[in-house]
């Protein structure tokens, strides 16, 4: 089969190539899908680099999630052949991928393939984060990289379910107007910053801070918290410490934790999992939450692919389509 393949980590555009590698097994209680779709994302870029949690094992089709149709599984899945599946698994830059059955996402009719591919990380990675931020409607959230997808998908579900979202992001709050669902944007470069916050919040004042980016400018945004607020971070833009004491923490009771979409759900109950998934078909079937694509590029045009993700400014993701 055809697959982009990786014997090293690296640059992205220059270790990656088209080639012919095995088809895979299936063995045990694995999954054979024929793929039809894959969006590219930022940890995509980190796998290849070797800088993501989840490491390669050369040589390595790259890609961690898509969407396809069942080609061969184990006697008794509920994933038979025919059915079409969106998953989250390393290697799907391929024609063909091996999932373990429990990575599996059954894809309901009526939800086209360049859609069900994205469902199975940043969706489900913003459904996670308001979990753990336990957030009620007319609560505040203040959401730093405003302009993110996660951020945006994060402040669709928010908004849909009652809660007033604040955004964050570099730069001129204006320009970053357009690329934001939150229903504020300020810049986090403003010196005025936390005086605009509490005109927004008033007594009520931010119930959850999820962040994506850390550094610096992280503690001062603690002022901005109500006591027993929720800070959970799921990012590192910057990778500069952010100067927080054990008094800052203790004297609001604010809880601070990291998070990781394999763990939530890993700890997460089966049921729990099928209502988030249900939730997140119904918002997507509405149009409620919306994952646009900028464009699509065969697996033989990774290099163009490559490029279309690269580029600034753009709204959607970049797919690799068969």
């Amino acid at each position: 089969m055809k697959a982009i393949v990786f014997a090293a980590a690296g640059d992205p555009a220059q270790v990656l190539t088209y080639t012919d590698i095995p088809t895979p097994e299936a063995a045990g209680q694995n999954v054979l899908v024929k793929v039809a779709a894959r969006p590219i994302h930022p940890a995509d870029m980190a796998f290849i680099r070797g800088l993501y949690r989840v490491k390669p094992s050369f040589p390595q089709a790259a890609g961690l999630e898509g969407a396809g149709e069942v080609v061969r599984s184990p006697e008794g899945s509920p994933f038979v052949p025919g059915m079409r599946v969106a998953f989250r698994c390393p290697g799907s830059w391929a024609e063909y991928v091996d999932v373990p059955v429990d990575r599996l996402i059954a894809v309901p009719d009526g939800i086209a393939d360049v859609v069900a591919c994205q469902v199975s990380l940043n969706p489900l990675t913003a459904f996670g984060l308001l979990d753990e931020a336990a957030i009620n409607a007319g609560d505040w959230i203040l959401l730093t990289a405003a302009a993110s997808t996660v951020s945006n998908l994060v402040a669709t579900i928010a908004r849909a379910r009652g809660a007033h979202v604040i955004g964050l992001v570099r730069g001129p709050a204006a320009a970053a107007k357009g690329r934001s669902r939150t229903s504020h944007v300020l810049s986090i470069d403003d010196p005025n910053l936390i005086a605009a916050i509490g005109a927004l919040t008033g007594e009520r004042r931010i119930s959850a801070l999820l962040d994506s980016v850390g550094g610096p400018v992280l503690p001062k945004l603690f002022g901005t918290l109500a006591a027993g607020a929720r800070i959970v971070a799921y990012g590192v833009q910057d990778r500069e410490p952010a100067m927080v004491t054990n008094a800052m923490l203790i004297y609001s009771n604010l809880t601070w934790k990291g998070f990781g979409i394999d763990r939530w759900l890993s700890l997460t109950s089966p049921d729990a999992k099928a209502r988030a998934i249900a939730e997140l078909w119904t918002l997507i079937g509405d149009q409620t939450l919306q994952l646009p694509v900028t464009s699509t590029h065969t697996l033989a045009h990774i290099h163009d692919a490559l490029a279309a993700d690269a580029r600034p400014g753009r709204m959607g993701k970049v797919l690799l389509t068969s």
